[in-house]
C-alpha cells in the first residue's frame, strides 16, 4: 500500500477524524475500503442493538444467503457439478430444505481484478445453533476447495419465520 501522505488528527472532543489521502490510481480499492471502515466505525457509535421480537405464531431463526461464484482456474463450474454439490454437500446438512437462485455478479478479487461471472445464491433458513453454523462453514469450505474459489459471500440475518 503506497499512500503519499496520510494525516490523521482528532479535530474536537466529538472525535471527528480528518483523513487526507493522496492516492495513486491502483490504490482506489484500498481507499474505498478505508472509507467504508471509517463510515461504519462512525455509525457503530449510534447503533443500538435491539432483539428481534417475533409474533407468537413465528419462530426466530437465521437466514443465510451464500453467494457462490462459478469461475474456476480451468473454466466454469458446470450445472452438473453444481447439482452434485447440492446433492452431496448441501442436502445432507440441510435436509429440511433450501432455495437456489441463479444470477450474474461481479466482485473484486484479492489481486484487484474485477471478476464478472455467473453465480448461484443459496438461501438457508435454520435455527441458530452451533451445528447449523458449522454446517454452513463446512459447505463453504468444501465449495472453495472443490472449485478453487477465493471466497464465498455469506450474508447472515435473524428473521421471524412462520408457515402460512
Amino acid at each position: 500500500m503506497s499512500f503519499s501522505n496520510v494525516t490523521n488528527f482528532f479535530a474536537s472532543r466529538h472525535w471527528r477524524v480528518k483523513v487526507r489521502l493522496q492516492i495513486e490510481k491502483h490504490d482506489v480499492a484500498i481507499a474505498c475500503r478505508i472509507s467504508l471502515l471509517l463510515c461504519l466505525s462512525n455509525l457503530a457509535g449510534c447503533a443500538t442493538t435491539t432483539a428481534l421480537s417475533c409474533k407468537p405464531s413465528e419462530q426466530l431463526q437465521i437466514h443465510d444467503q451464500l453467494f457462490f461464484g462459478t469461475e474456476t482456474l480451468t473454466g466454469e463450474v458446470s450445472d452438473a457439478e453444481w447439482r452434485d454439490f447440492l446433492v452431496d454437500v448441501v442436502s445432507p446438512r440441510f435436509p429440511v430444505g433450501f432455495t437456489v437462485l441463479s444470477g450474474r455478479g461481479q466482485w473484486r478479487s484479492g489481486s484487484g481484478e474485477i471478476v464478472r461471472e455467473r453465480s448461484h445464491v443459496l438461501l438457508l433458513v435454520h435455527r441458530q445453533t452451533a451445528v447449523f453454523d458449522s454446517a454452513v462453514e463446512e459447505l463453504v469450505d468444501i465449495y472453495k476447495r472443490r472449485f478453487q474459489q477465493e471466497s464465498v459471500l455469506r450474508v447472515r440475518s435473524p428473521v421471524c419465520v412462520s408457515l402460512l
